[in-house]
């Protein structure tokens, strides 16, 4: 993989059956297949309109089982383990959340019943057997997109434990958002009212992709932006820990250096940042420049260290985190000017999603019935037009259709998921780039989420969960285990 460097190491001695390519053992042909089908995945989710249909995430579900399926044979050590536990135990609260939600005959399922239900029944003057879900069997065709989700970030960790196809999950992201890139580029030129096939209605300005929402295509762009710089910076041949050289020498050596290779890296560049910006995004073009300026300040901070600019560092870059939305974001500029950082109504509606919470704290209103709820407890505040199907904000939504046990279990699932990215890009050397690129792409999704639902696109969530899932398995250092690697065998 020349994107992403070559390492000159001394050969590990391993057992007859082992096969090598350079200094990295080949993965076995089960491994190639589970990986191709995972790079599948990450390369296709936002072509058909993110996914949004039911029946693709079937079919996306289906495939991570049988990518799942070929990882099962392979060997497992504790750390592996480890992880396992921590997917196991998520999945298995969310099991019983959902069966919760659907039963109509356990103890809790009765006990903590939708009020719905018994108004229902006064009404009707028929007693209904009701159930958590405040919209029935609705957890259950809910549920796909966020099985899929966990299924895509196992999978990433399982398949991402071999080096050789970790770096392979990560250029088929980013070779796939830079054909979205440039597809939305020309679509936004010549067809802007077209959503690939279909007429679009919404967002007549702003580019979007393959996906419906802006906000979401600048989180996604903005993500494979963070991969596509920190790999342009990687094909400088030198590395952070070793010692900077002069200024004089350290600018010739670049202009000696620059190849045809490094000249297209640094268009792919050019055209994800504009993407980005040209989605008109202001939450997710503001987050993107401010995780892209930390990836690439954590990048190089031992250099920086040791020219004494790590102090100036964060104020260059909020120097030039200005100039790019003045230059290239010119809508952005506008909604800032006209809007201010939030829309009118999204502090009213987190209030009215707090009270959803209120009356629903232990297991939810139900999986997917934020739109039937939240009418009922819509602040007056809020302007009349427009629905709100979304909270626009991850977290208390999850809290409101799942109950606050839940979320609170899922943060810190997240939470221990970002510690030991930054565990694998501050403590890493060989393959840094790839701990680096999954931690600061998985902060601008959960920060972004925070104020809209890119997490809750499965267009977007089976691209980037698979990263970090290839993130957290190349947190760890794997010379340790190298004849006990479960990709060894042929």
């Amino acid at each position: 993989m020349s994107l992403l460097g070559r390492d000159q190491q001394s050969l590990i001695k391993s057992r007859a059956d082992v096969r090598t390519i350079g200094d990295e053992e080949k993965p076995s042909y089960p491994a190639m297949l589970a990986a191709s089908g995972l790079c599948t995945l990450i390369a296709l989710a936002p072509l058909p309109f993110a996914s949004m249909d039911m029946r693709i995430i079937a079919v996306w579900v289906l495939l991570l089982s049988g990518v799942l399926l070929l990882t099962v044979p392979q060997e497992i050590s504790s750390r592996d383990l480890a992880f396992l536990c921590g997917f196991a135990a998520i999945s298995l609260s969310w099991v019983f959340v959902v069966s919760e939600q659907l039963s109509e005959t356990s103890l809790l399922s009765r006990r903590l019943a939708a009020p719905i239900w018994g108004q229902t029944s006064a009404v009707l003057g028929e007693q209904l057997s009701g159930s958590i879900s405040v919209a029935l069997n609705q957890p259950f065709f809910s549920a796909g997109s966020q099985i899929a989700c966990l299924l895509s970030m196992l999978c990433g960790y399982l398949v991402g434990r071999n080096r050789h196809t970790a770096r392979l999950l990560l250029v088929s992201f980013l070779g796939s958002t830079l054909a979205y890139a440039i597809y939305g580029l020309i679509a936004h030129s010549f067809w802007p009212d077209y959503l690939l096939w279909h007429r679009k209605y919404n967002y007549l300005g702003s580019l979007t992709a393959t996906f419906i929402n802006p906000n979401v295509a600048a989180c996604y762009f903005g993500a494979a932006t963070i991969g596509w710089v920190l790999v342009f910076a990687a094909m400088g041949g030198d590395r952070p820990s070793e010692p900077p050289l002069p200024w004089r020498e350290w600018v010739r050596s670049r202009l000696h250096t620059f190849s045809p290779l490094r000249t297209l890296g640094l268009l792919a560049c050019f055209a994800m940042l504009s993407t980005t910006m040209l989605t008109g995004s202001r939450a997710g073009s503001v987050l993107a420049l401010l995780c892209l300026a930390g990836a690439l300040g954590t990048y190089f901070r031992r250099g920086l260290q040791k020219r004494g600019l790590l102090w100036i560092f964060p104020i260059a870059a909020m120097l030039l985190i200005v100039g790019v939305i003045s230059i290239l974001a010119p809508m952005v500029n506008r909604r800032f000017g006209v809007q201010g950082f939030f829309d009118s109504g999204r502090w009213q509606a987190y209030a009215s999603t707090m009270e959803i919470i209120r009356d629903f704290p232990w297991l939810g209103s139900g999986l997917g019935t934020f739109r039937w709820v939240f009418p009922e407890y819509r602040s007056g505040d809020i302007a009349s037009y427009g629905v709100w199907d979304q909270a626009h904000n991850s977290t208390l939504e999850a809290a409101a259709e799942m109950g606050i046990p839940f979320a609170l279990f899922l943060g810190i699932g997240w939470l221990v998921s970002l510690v030991v990215l930054v565990r694998g890009m501050l403590g890493r050397n060989r393959d840094a780039i790839l701990p680096t690129a999954a931690f600061w792409i998985g902060l601008l999704a959960i920060l972004h989420s925070q104020v809209d639902f890119p997490l809750q696109v499965p267009g977007f969530a089976l691209a980037i969960c698979p990263i970090l899932g290839m993130g957290m398995a190349q947190s760890f250092s794997s010379r340790a285990n190298a004849l006990t690697h479960p990709f060894n065998r042929s």
